[in-house]
């Protein structure tokens, strides 16, 4: 069950209210980084008891402020867990220019099962600038706040962690099918999920599919990673409604799944397949990760531009 700051504390109502409104935004931030709904539970709960007794009348930037307290308590975790040594590679020279946009791009939009195994590889503070920057593009003045080093020092270790995730990442299969077998796998998903078809869904599901997502996108108390496809089919079938006003787009130039209100994006899902089936995808709602993902019309849309989903005939 997800806690508010309430359940544990009782703060001022004015504290309560300007931490209710980050609160989604911290667990998205500590989910990505940790990998584990319980510990990003744990890491923004403690974050509030730190932002309750804290004096931060001089703080201009509070959302700022607690990105720090939140992304530093998860390095602290995960030192103490995976106690990863500090070795002179984590700050390697690095060439001269920034990273390539398109791979950030990606990057933004594939912490994926499969990404997610690859950055336990990673140092903690590598996985840290990784996440921050790449994910929700966080500039790197503000990382080295958050880690306690330089720019250039926060840039590198983003370079590095950079750089073992395209070593590894081409032998895991993560972007799956070609474009045509992916967006007709794709929109079997989102007819099934319209029409509310447990068997459609079931169809497309890898059976060990995992589904991330950001809490924006959630009801309270539900998980941010459900594991298999009995789960999650049962969960995209009680969110049907929601699907009816899908419709399918191109993500980072790979078929995707757009919810949006007049002309504002306010969720994307991000698909990653093995063979002909959904082996991940991840439901990004959270306005920085949004912002980072380019998402276009679907081109077999019709000419006229008023796309019909498969199964759009109920949604209308």
């Amino acid at each position: 069950m997800t806690r508010g700051p309430v359940a544990a504390e009782a703060g001022a109502p004015e504290q309560v209210a300007v931490f209710a409104r980050h609160r989604p935004h911290l667990l998205a931030v500590a989910f990505r980084v940790l990998g584990s709904d319980a510990d990003a539970e744990d890491v923004v709960q403690d974050a509030w008891s730190r932002y309750d007794r804290a004096d931060v009348s001089e703080v201009e930037n509070i959302g700022a402020w607690l990105v720090t307290v939140v992304t530093r308590l998860c390095l602290d975790r995960l030192r103490r867990t995976r106690e990863h040594p500090v070795r002179p590679e984590d700050l390697p020279d690095v060439a001269a220019g920034g990273p390539d946009p398109q791979e950030v791009v990606v990057l933004a939009g594939e912490l994926t099962a499969a990404v997610s195994v690859l950055l336990e590889q990673l140092t903690p503070p590598q996985r840290v600038a990784l996440v921050l920057h790449d994910v929700f593009g966080m500039p790197f003045e503000e990382i080295a706040t958050v880690l306690g080093t330089s720019a250039g020092s926060a840039k590198k270790l983003a370079s590095r962690a950079r750089g073992r995730i395209r070593v590894v990442q081409p032998a895991t299969g993560a972007l799956g099918a070609a474009p045509r077998e992916a967006r007709q796998v794709v929109a079997a998903f989102l007819q099934a999920a319209q029409l509310g078809d447990v068997d459609g869904l079931i169809a497309v599901l890898h059976p060990e599919v995992t589904r991330t997502a950001d809490p924006q996108a959630l009801p309270p108390g539900t998980r941010q990673r459900l594991h298999g496809a009995g789960a999650v089919s049962q969960e995209t079938r009680a969110l049907r409604d929601r699907a009816r006003q899908a419709r399918l787009v191109m993500i980072n130039g790979r078929p995707g799944i757009a919810v949006r209100t007049d002309l504002d994006l306010q969720i994307a899902l991000v698909f990653h397949l093995s063979g002909a089936l959904i082996r991940h995808y991840d439901v990004v709602a959270d306005p920085q990760r949004l912002a980072r993902l380019r998402v276009d019309e679907d081109p077999g849309a019709p000419s006229d531009g008023h796309q019909e989903s498969p199964g759009a005939g109920s949604s209308r």
